[in-house]
């Protein structure tokens, strides 16, 4: 039967495959076996692989430790392509050792697919791994680059993927017993430029973590009463408004008349003026869009190269381009966060109708970092309207209770958050050349075994 399509597989191949199924020997996974089929597996080259710490903070389960309660852990949600994504709870000192800790030279890795791969940089803080992720542990620093990097790709993947019910996870058999190209004699100098930059975004982020951890205690030392709306309470004549009879609302302007009156917080009104919320009529050439997801923790206005134009919908972007000093605010209250426009905000670049703009006389950053503390959080989440997407109305922004520090700390803030957005975007120029060095490696080590000129896919999205 000439008509149906089919193809030899060779015995080395249908050997060195971890499995019978079709999908091991098409495609990317197919160009990944055949690849590895001329280097060594990961115990070859002296890795040996380890699951993270299997722990519960629940008393009485079989694996219960009290220790887990208070220790940071790596978890799923840290490990990104090629590198591990702390979160505030990881800038502080390890409290445990074991094995299941994440030490230099590494190589983390996420069970459950899709699977990411990050390697772990000198810098990085020893805290234990999760459970639901692996260890690579033995490899050189360029073998272990090199692993990650191929273990970030679909086909390598597909052959770690074990089918459990409705779940696919990585084997840890699977992984040990996984082969890769010979590590190319480039990897040593691209290895050691990935281990620096890693390294020097683990110091960026830290002292923005300090900086952030100023702010959150100057919020906190002047924190006004809360009410404990379950009990019922009692609230002064001028707390209640016609605005909203809600507990919550009433309860929130009680609060903030005592952090006015007792700790001489300042209504944002007063400090800021908030721009007008003109929006586009058409699409202007060029131009970018700042989506509410553009924004993390970092106060940075992303120049991410996939907000462009083709996102932008005109009638719910704002007409004005951003400008160096803006500030901006989230009104989506489950996800209240705070950006500061730098000089360096690629230029066309348009909001969102979710985001407000403000405009203070001085030091925007540092009243940028205040607005991104929990008690602002507090204050807007009792301020949002609506059932399925809460957002707060844009002009109930203006109500917010803002502490003033002096300006010497406010000016000590303001360059700590200037220093971090230029040492931010430096890091994302040189981390961003480095991937297209390592994706073009990747290629030419690959390019033989592919069955057509594809590319096998970006190391990093």
């Amino acid at each position: 039967m000439s008509h149906v399509s089919h193809r030899f597989i060779p015995p080395e191949l249908l050997e060195a495959a971890p499995g019978w199924a079709p999908r091991y020997f098409v495609g990317l996974a197919a160009a990944a076996l055949r690849a590895g089929s001329t280097g060594r597996s990961i115990g070859d080259l002296g890795g040996q692989v380890l699951e993270g710490w299997r722990v519960s903070d629940t008393p009485g389960a079989l694996t219960y430790d009290s220790r887990a309660a208070t220790t940071p852990i790596y978890r799923q949600a840290n490990i990104g392509h090629l590198r591990l994504l702390p979160s505030e709870q990881h800038w502080s000192p390890p409290r445990i050792a074991g094995r299941w800790c994440a030490r230099p030279d590494d190589v983390v890795l996420n069970k459950l697919a899709p699977v990411r791969a990050a390697f772990v940089s000198p810098n990085a803080r020893r805290h234990p791994v999760d459970g639901n992720a692996l260890i690579v542990r033995g490899l050189s620093t360029s073998a272990a680059v090199w692993v990650a990097l191929c273990l970030n790709h679909p086909g390598y993947e597909q052959l770690l993927l074990v089918e459990s019910g409705v779940l696919k996870r990585a084997g840890l058999g699977a992984l040990g017993e996984l082969r890769v190209p010979p590590v190319p004699l480039e990897m040593e100098g691209l290895a050691a430029r990935v281990r620096d930059i890693l390294d020097d975004a683990t110091l960026m982020g830290e002292a923005l973590y300090r900086t952030r951890e100023e702010a959150s205690v100057a919020t906190a030392t002047a924190s006004g009463t809360t009410h404990d709306l379950a009990g019922g309470s009692f609230f002064a004549r001028d707390a209640v408004s016609n605005e909203s009879w809600l507990p919550s609302a009433t309860a929130l302007r009680a609060e903030q008349s005592a952090l006015e009156e007792g700790s001489g917080w300042v209504a944002l009104a007063e400090l800021a003026r908030f721009d007008d919320r003109t929006r586009l009529s058409h699409t202007p050439d060029e131009a970018r869009v700042l989506r509410l997801s553009d924004v993390g923790d970092d106060l940075l206005a992303s120049s991410a190269d996939d907000a462009r134009a083709s996102e932008l919908i005109p009638n719910r972007t704002l007409a004005k381009p951003l400008v160096a000093g803006d500030v901006l605010l989230s009104t989506l209250g489950t996800s209240f966060r705070a950006a500061y426009v730098d000089e360096d905000v690629p230029p066309n670049t348009h909001p969102v109708d979710g985001w407000v703009r403000l405009r203070f006389r001085e030091t925007p950053a540092a009243w940028a970092l205040l607005l991104s503390t929990v008690p602002m959080r507090s204050q807007t989440a009792r301020l949002t309207v609506g059932s399925a997407q809460q957002f707060v109305p844009p002009d109930a922004l203006q109500s917010l209770r803002v502490p003033a520090p002096s300006r010497d700390v406010r000016d000590r803030w303001q360059r700590a958050i200037e220093r971090h957005h230029a040492q931010r975007r430096s890091l994302d120029r040189r981390w961003s050349s480095l991937m297209n060095e390592l994706a073009a490696l990747f290629d030419a080590v690959h390019a033989p075994f592919m069955p057509s000129p594809a590319r096998m896919k970006e190391p990093l999205r």
